[in-house]
C-alpha cells in the first residue's frame, strides 16, 4: 500500500514538473515571437547600396518596379533591364466594366512600351525570359534558365515588404551570380508597422509568405488549382 501511494506521489510530481516545463516552454516561445514580430519592420528592411552592374531586375507583380528600373537603367546602372513574362490573371468584370467604359486596354508589351516612351528610355535594351510563371520560386528558376548557367551581375528591384523574401530565394537559386537588392518607394514600410493598416496587412501577408517558402513550399503554375 505504501509502495502504491509513493509511486502515485512521483507520478504526480513528475506529471506537474512536465506541466511546468511545458508552460515555461509555451511563455519562452510566446516571448520569442512576440519579439520577432514586433521587430519585423527592422530585419524585414532590405535595401542594399546600388552599383553598376550587368542587369536590372525589376520583378513580376507590381508596375512600380518596372518604373523604378527604369529610372535606374537611365542612370547607366546596367546596359539591359530583364523583363520577367510572368503569368498574367485574367481580367475581372471591373476591368472588363472600366474598358467598356472607354479605359485603355493595353496588353503588357503595349504598356511597356508606352512607359519606356514616356519616360525616355524608348530605346532601352530589353531582355525577355520566362513563360507564365506564377511564384518567385518560379521566376527565379526561369531565369537561372535564360542565363544558362552565365555568372552575372543582378540588380533586383522589388517592393520593400518583398524584399528579404526575394533575396533569399535568388541567392539559392543563382548562387554563382551577385545579387543586390534594391526596394521602390512606394510600400515602404514604418518600423513601428502595426500602427499602420497598410503596413500591417503587407508584412504579415509576407510573413506568412516567407515562412511558407523556409518550409519548403513553393507555388507553381502547373499547380492543379491553379
Amino acid at each position: 500500500m505504501k509502495k502504491s501511494t509513493h509511486r502515485s506521489e512521483i507520478a504526480r510530481n513528475t506529471g506537474a514538473k512536465l506541466l511546468q516545463w511545458i508552460g515555461g516552454l509555451t511563455l519562452v516561445t510566446g516571448i520569442a515571437l512576440f519579439l520577432l514580430l514586433a521587430s519585423a519592420g527592422y530585419w524585414m528592411h532590405v535595401d542594399e547600396k546600388v552599383n553598376n552592374t550587368d542587369f536590372i531586375l525589376p520583378l513580376a507583380g507590381d508596375a512600380q518596379r518596372m518604373i523604378k528600373a527604369i529610372e535606374l537603367y537611365k542612370k547607366g546602372i546596367a546596359p539591359t533591364i530583364l523583363v520577367s513574362n510572368a503569368w498574367k490573371e485574367p481580367p475581372s468584370q471591373l476591368q472588363k466594366i472600366e474598358w467598356e467604359m472607354g479605359y485603355p486596354n493595353y496588353s503588357d508589351t503595349e504598356f511597356l512600351k508606352k512607359l519606356l516612351e514616356l519616360m525616355g528610355a524608348e530605346k532601352a535594351h530589353l531582355e525577355i525570359f520566362g513563360n507564365g510563371h506564377i511564384s518567385t520560386v518560379e521566376e527565379a528558376e526561369a531565369l537561372k534558365k535564360h542565363l544558362d548557367g552565365k555568372s552575372v551581375s543582378l540588380l533586383i528591384v522589388t517592393s520593400p515588404s518583398h524584399a528579404l523574401r526575394a533575396k533569399m530565394v535568388y541567392k539559392k537559386t543563382l548562387p554563382k551570380c551577385r545579387i543586390t537588392i534594391t526596394t521602390t518607394n512606394e510600400g515602404a514600410f514604418d518600423t513601428a508597422w502595426w500602427r499602420h493598416q497598410k503596413d500591417a496587412q503587407n508584412l504579415l501577408l509576407e510573413l506568412l509568405k516567407t515562412v511558407h517558402y523556409l518550409v519548403g513550399g513553393v507555388f507553381r503554375s502547373t499547380d492543379p488549382i491553379h
